[in-house]
C-alpha cells in the first residue's frame, strides 16, 4: 500500500528531472572559440560510439570531416564520411552540411538527411545544434530529433554529446571525441 502512494511522487520527480537542460550561456567565456568558422574549417577526425537507451553500445564509428569557410557568404561547408567499426554491417555514409551564420553566434544548417533546417548557436567554447533527421533503421527510415552539443577543449580537441529521440523519448546517445589536424 505504501509503495502505491509513492508512485505518483516518483513519476513527478522523474518528469521534472527530465526537463532540465544545459544553458549555452554558461559557456560564454569558454576558450578556445567553438564556432563553426573556427572549428569546422579544416580537417577533423571523430571517433565515437552510439548507445541505446539502455546503455548498450550499438555501434562504433570514425567520422572524417573536411570543412571550408567562405567569409563572403558567411557559410561553412563540411563534407563528412562515416565508417563503422567492430564488424558492423552498417554501410559507410556521406553527408554534406552547409551552415550559414544568420546573426553573430546563430546559424542555420542543411544536409540531405536533415528535415527542414537545423538551428545552431555558438557561445565561447560550446556549439549547440538541434534538428530533425531521417534515420535509416532496418530497411526503412524514421524521423528523429537530434540535440547535439560540442565543446572545444583545446585547439585540436572537441567532445560531442548527441541525444537522439522520438516523441520526447530518448532512443540513443552518441559520444564523439574529435581531433583537428593542425
Amino acid at each position: 500500500m505504501r509503495a502505491k502512494n509513492l508512485f505518483p511522487g516518483m513519476v513527478l520527480l522523474l518528469a521534472l528531472g527530465g526537463c532540465s537542460s544545459t544553458d549555452i550561456a554558461q559557456f560564454a567565456g569558454g576558450e578556445p572559440a567553438m564556432g563553426p568558422r573556427y572549428w569546422m574549417a579544416g580537417t577533423v577526425d571523430g571517433y565515437g560510439l552510439v548507445t541505446d537507451r539502455f546503455g548498450t553500445v550499438k555501434s562504433q564509428f570514425h567520422a572524417h570531416e573536411v570543412g571550408s569557410w567562405d567569409a563572403a557568404s558567411q557559410t561553412v561547408t563540411v563534407v563528412e564520411h562515416i565508417t563503422y567499426l567492430q564488424g558492423s554491417t552498417d554501410a559507410p555514409t556521406d553527408r554534406t552540411w552547409k551552415f550559414v551564420q544568420t546573426t553573430p553566434g546563430h546559424w542555420t544548417g542543411t544536409a540531405a538527411d536533415v528535415i527542414g533546417t537545423a538551428v545552431g548557436e555558438e557561445r565561447g567554447n560550446a556549439w549547440h545544434l538541434q534538428f530533425q533527421q531521417k534515420l535509416p533503421v532496418g530497411g526503412s527510415e524514421i524521423e528523429v530529433s537530434v540535440d547535439d552539443w560540442r565543446w572545444r577543449e583545446s585547439d585540436t580537441v572537441a567532445i560531442d554529446h548527441s541525444t537522439i529521440s522520438k516523441l520526447g523519448i530518448t532512443l540513443a546517445t552518441a559520444e564523439i571525441a574529435f581531433v583537428k589536424s593542425e
